[in-house]
């Protein structure tokens, strides 16, 4: 079983505008960034227009409650919600008001009716072939999040199992919720791929971030969301992607090789420095540099050993580079792939070459992923993306460096050979195996031999003690594991969190009002940036029904925040720190914040932290561990969205914030210090 795991999608790619704003210019900005994400409006709405549309819009969801807990609501909400955004950040970016107008009420429109049927528990948007739009709820923040759907006229959606293609769009600085959902609801023609025998879904990414953050857990809830719809077979699906499409392909396709029948890559950038041309005078503080081995692809290239890879360019594209790059760099991991040029294009498809690159997706996806391949090759450098089909990952020996794993299922199932670098415990998975059936060594030498085992899961852990490979419980793995690290602050908002606010003032006047603006400044870009609206619960609610696997989104003091003051109090015996070794690493108080042996002066600096609570499950393929933030959100600011190469973290475990440098574009504050925590995740 899985896990739940703009200009107008991938029809721009060969538009003139989609050829534009891929392209990066001197400053290292796209083309089409207007200085925000979303950017002002081009034809803003008069007062009037806005009032009407509002009006409107409150009636039909005061119809919609009738119907929201319908199971395919979600279908009707994304209009919604499409409107209120585009209200409140004023998303008009048609070349006169009456468009703006014109598409406010088509989905005006489409809502209702889609509301009616529901009430008559229909779904007719759903029936027969042609371009769709539909929706679900996000598993992060609750929230509608659409996707289109193309089904040819070849395609019938029954009882028979049905391949699919997963396309990444191209980046759209002004294709918000409002301009996606209304491009697929008005789409008569159909992408220019047009896979035999296939539907295609285009996920929206939560807008424009790079396929990174939310936008990643967007391809995977939006991929489940339609294997359930339409009957997909899991085994025949087909990644691909252009330009921040190419860029999400190339991420997605290395960090979750083992989920695809292949990958395809259209241009795209794969890493922060050679695409952003960085020289040592310009690079930013270790960590940050440090913190790019969670995205960059080269670190991870040894995977696509597990997924046929196919990549395009166009001949005169300045992101060729990127592609002749990864040529480079698998060629030093004995990996070989096609990389079709097209003669003399730029930054988009050539038509003769197009058709290369579907006939080879379409045989790919012919044959199919093999859910249980007899070698798997894991590389790695980040604990978020610890597994590849039946290994995991559970702990590196060095966070953030190259960390690989390469077992292999030998003498008809009998032996498991493992080879591993920087690795001190890994996991099997025993049931899909049959480990009691089977000897396996590592690193050469024999740490199990086939006997009658338990069938527990407990027998599939093996951990290093002391230079040797020993078979454990998974019990006696966890108590052994420390820190797996290879994270990042902002790593909790990929899964489901929840903020609480401060309920009282910390006695501090200078702090209070930078929680107050920066908590605001988090709510509001995730909102905009991120197309979600954030899950805020009270310390009652908190404190009373625990942290329920989810991350917790913290802000004050522990003066002002009590469910601040319960966690910086905690030790491993706290039910919220249960899985934790020792006691916090930090300490605060009206006076001081205190990490490790440092001292900082609290009237005018701010501890902003992430602090795990447990751990992520090994069969999960995708999202972080469940965390605690304290005063922070996402790291990368609003000057970092001129390219999506730059929407990366930019703080470490634990940051301390001089509040008196105001934010800016770029940070929250000056930073006096940060770092990551150690191993057994105290200060260094």
């Amino acid at each position: 079983m899985f896990c739940h795991l703009r200009p107008f999608l991938f029809l721009s790619v060969l538009s003139l505008a989609g050829i534009i704003q891929a392209q990066l210019g001197p400053n290292g900005a796209t083309a089409s960034f207007r200085g925000s994400l979303p950017p002002k409006p081009t034809a803003a709405l008069s007062a009037e227009q806005e009032a009407a549309i509002e009006k409107e819009l409150a009636l039909v969801k005061a119809e919609f409650e009738s119907v929201k807990k319908h199971v395919r609501s979600a279908d009707a909400a994304i209009f919604l919600k499409a409107l209120r955004y585009a209200l409140d950040f004023d998303e008009w970016y048609d070349k006169k008001p009456e468009d703006g107008v014109k598409k406010a009420h088509a989905l005006l429109d489409e809502a209702k009716k889609r509301i009616a049927a529901l009430k008559e528990n229909k779904t007719p948007w759903m029936a027969g072939p042609g371009q769709k739009v539909l929706g679900f709820y996000s598993g992060i923040d609750g929230s509608p999040q659409p996707y289109g759907v193309e089904i040819p006229e070849d395609v019938k959606i029954g009882d028979e199992k049905i391949p699919m293609w997963v396309w990444l769009h191209g980046r759209g600085d002004t294709a918000t919720d409002l301009h996606f959902v209304y491009s697929r609801l008005m789409a008569k023609k159909p992408g220019q791929f047009q896979p035999k025998g296939s539907i295609v879904i285009h996920p929206f990414g939560r807008y424009c971030n790079g396929w990174k953050s939310a936008g990643e857990t967007d391809v995977f809830e939006c991929r489940d969301d339609a294997i359930d719809r339409f009957n997909v077979d899991k085994n025949r699906i087909a990644l691909a992607g252009f330009s921040m499409g190419g860029a999400g392909a190339w991420h997605i396709g290395a960090h979750y090789a083992d989920q695809w029948a292949c990958v395809h890559t259209g241009a795209g950038f794969v890493d922060v420095k050679r695409y952003q041309k960085l020289t040592p005078d310009k690079y930013p503080t270790p960590y940050e540099q440090t913190l790019w081995n969670i995205y960059d692809v080269p670190a991870y290239a040894r995977n696509f050993m597990n997924v046929p890879l196919l990549s395009y360019s166009g001949e005169l594209d300045s992101q060729r580079d990127s592609a002749d790059y990864m040529t480079e760099v698998l060629a030093k991991e004995g990996i070989t792939r096609p990389h079709l040029i097209g003669p003399g294009m730029g930054h988009k498809y050539h038509p003769e070459t197009i058709k290369e690159v579907q006939s080879w997706i379409e045989k790919a996806v012919a044959k199919g992923r093999d859910p249980m391949p007899k070698k798997v090759v894991l590389q790695t450098r980040s604990q978020r993306y610890p597994k590849m089909f039946w290994v995991t990952l559970l702990q590196a020996a060095k966070p953030f460096e190259d960390t690989r794993i390469e077992a292999e299922i030998m003498d008809d199932g009998k032996r498991i050979e493992i080879k591993t670098t920087n690795v001190t415990a890994l996991w099997l998975d025993g049931d899909a195996l049959k480990l009691n059936e089977c000897s396996v060594s590592i690193n050469g030498q024999n740490v199990r031999e086939p006997r009658n085992y338990s069938s527990s899961p407990a027998e599939y852990s093996f951990t290093l003690f002391a230079d040797k490979w020993s078979c454990v419980s998974d019990q006696e793995a966890s108590k052994a594991l420390m820190k797996a690290g290879g994270t990042s602050m902002e790593d909790g908002l990929l899964d489901g969190f929840t903020v609480v606010l401060p309920e009282k003032s910390s006695g501090n006047a200078k702090v209070d009002a930078w929680v107050k603006q920066e908590s605001e400044h988090f709510i509001q870009r995730w909102r905009s940036l991120m197309r979600g609206d954030p899950i805020i619960q009270t310390s009652e609610q908190v404190l009373r029904y625990g942290f329920r696997g989810q991350t917790v989104v913290l802000w004050g003091t522990p003066d002002s925040n009590p469910v601040m003051a319960q966690f910086l109090n905690a030790t491993k015996q706290h039910w919220v720190l249960s899985d934790l070794k020792g006691k916090m690493p930090c300490a605060w108080n009206a006076k001081t914040i205190t990490v490790g042996t440092q001292t900082f002066d609290a009237a005018n600096q701010v501890l902003v932290m992430a602090y795990p609570y447990g751990n992520r499950h090994k069969h999960q393929i995708w999202g972080s561990n469940p965390s605690v933030m304290l005063n922070t959100g996402l790291t990368f600011r609003e000057a970092h969205d001129k390219t999506n190469s730059l929407q990366n973290p930019k703080l470490p475990d634990w940051a301390i914030l001089d509040i008196t440098q105001a934010p800016n574009a770029e940070s929250a504050g000056k930073v006096m210090a940060a770092d990551f925590f150690d191993s057994f995740w105290q200060a260094k």
